[in-house]
């Protein structure tokens, strides 16, 4: 015995629809996520940039870093290095040597030059 249900060969309207919506809500997830999500093609690009900037830096920072390196070992060793540091710095002397300030113009013109 076989029961009559109505034609299924032609959905509703509103099975249509509601079909539709039901194949299209994960695939509008599915390209979301795949875009935008946490992981998502912006997120590795947006990576991929810091990455890049972060090489750049290092490779800065090992140069910055060998040059201090050396700037260490010359001042640990070589007595030139340090006698010129002592005296830029500190203003220190030898005997019998006199130090001359020299300005690119006198220190009272600064102020008249404004007025």
């Amino acid at each position: 015995m076989r029961f009559y249900r109505g034609n299924h060969q032609f959905a509703s309207e509103p099975r249509k629809k509601t079909r539709g919506l039901l194949l299209a809500v994960p695939v509008v997830i599915s390209v979301y996520l795949i875009l935008a999500g946490d992981s998502g093609l912006y997120q590795i690009w947006h990576r991929e940039g810091q990455i890049n900037a972060l090489h750049e830096e290092i490779e800065v920072l090992v140069e910055k870093n060998v040059r201090l390196q050396e700037e260490v070992g010359l001042l640990k060793d070589d007595l030139k290095t340090i006698e010129r540091i002592a005296r830029e710095r500190y203003g220190m002397i030898k005997a019998n040597e006199s130090i001359y300030m020299v300005y690119p113009h006198p220190p009272g013109d600064s102020m008249e030059g404004e007025r």
